[in-house]
């Protein structure tokens, strides 16, 4: 089960995410990410936080949702960035595994 929290601050989405992210949940991820990347009214966001720091289980079609996002992201002019929990995480490791973690802005703290 998947948990999905999305929070305004000012010109900033933050989507904090927390559980397995895997091929039942990822389709709602995805919604949830392309809602805020159209933002309301078309208005993109100035910049989107993913805050995958509660995530326990990344699967392949979680990281084809987020390389999506990504891509859609930055054609809308949105700064994503994605915080994970920490170096050998899950979501850390599945990045490394599928070496996309060299082209997404990752971060260990929503601080960064």
């Amino acid at each position: 089960m998947v948990t999905i929290t999305p929070v305004q601050t000012g010109p900033v989405s933050v989507l904090t995410v927390s559980g397995e992210v895997d091929i039942a949940s990822g389709p709602r991820l995805r919604a949830a990410l392309d809602e805020i990347i159209d933002g309301p009214g078309g208005r993109a966001p100035a910049g989107l936080v993913l805050d995958l720091t509660g995530v326990t289980f990344l699967g392949s079609s979680g990281l084809a949702v987020l390389v999506d996002a990504h891509e859609r992201a930055t054609q809308r002019g949105v700064a994503m960035k994605i915080v994970i929990d920490r170096p050998g995480s899950p979501v850390a490791r599945a990045f490394q595994a599928a070496a996309i973690h060299e082209h997404l802005d990752v971060h260990v703290s929503p601080a960064d």
